[in-house]
């Protein structure tokens, strides 16, 4: 292919359109991924936070009912289910942020697994398209080629019988000139 063709710039800026938008969708695709991650950092550490916070409140309340328990002589029973019901409410809260926090995990590692499998239907896609594009701009070039090439023999061919015609005029005009001299003489 002729490196000067005019339609070779245009081809070339379609293969960079299509490399850039397989690019932005990668690009894309890996930023929602760290942007998930760091969310699912950011709760899991905000899970251990309340949890620590939760079980320093626990270890006040008892310390609260076994303060009571100590001050107020057979209030025990009723102090244990308390207790109990503390210990329920802070197990069931404890229990609720672990299932949020692996409901999250799991919801980020089904985004990455989907992301990936988008991302190589992307790249065959892709691929497949790049292919066509090259086949086109072949097919392209060769019917531009074909095309000069009969245009060439047009004007080749053309030429021949032009130059052709000014002869027969040449030669008209000569012997219109010889016939001219000879009535004058």
């Amino acid at each position: 292919m002729d490196e000067n063709n005019p339609f070779k710039p245009a081809f070339e800026l379609q293969r960079q359109t299509i490399e850039g938008g397989r690019q932005a969708i990668s690009t894309g695709l890996a930023f929602q991924q760290q942007l998930n991650r760091a969310l699912l950092q950011g709760m899991e550490h905000g899970a251990e936070l309340n949890e620590q916070g939760a079980e320093t409140t626990r270890e006040t309340m008892h310390r609260t009912l076994d303060a009571i328990e100590s001050a107020v002589p057979g209030a025990s029973t009723g102090l244990d289910q308390v207790r109990q019901a503390i210990d329920d409410q802070f197990d069931a809260a404890n229990e609720a942020g672990q299932q949020a926090i692996e409901a999250a995990d799991q919801g980020v590692e089904g985004f990455e697994d989907a992301s990936e499998t988008y991302l190589e239907t992307v790249e065959e896609q892709t691929e497949m398209l790049l292919s066509a594009h090259e086949d086109f701009e072949s097919q392209t070039m060769s019917f531009v080629e074909e095309t000069e090439a009969q245009l060439d023999e047009l004007q080749s061919a053309s030429e021949g019988q032009l130059d052709e015609q000014i002869e027969r005029l040449q030669d008209q005009m000569q012997r219109l000139r010889d016939q001219l001299e000879h009535e004058t003489e």
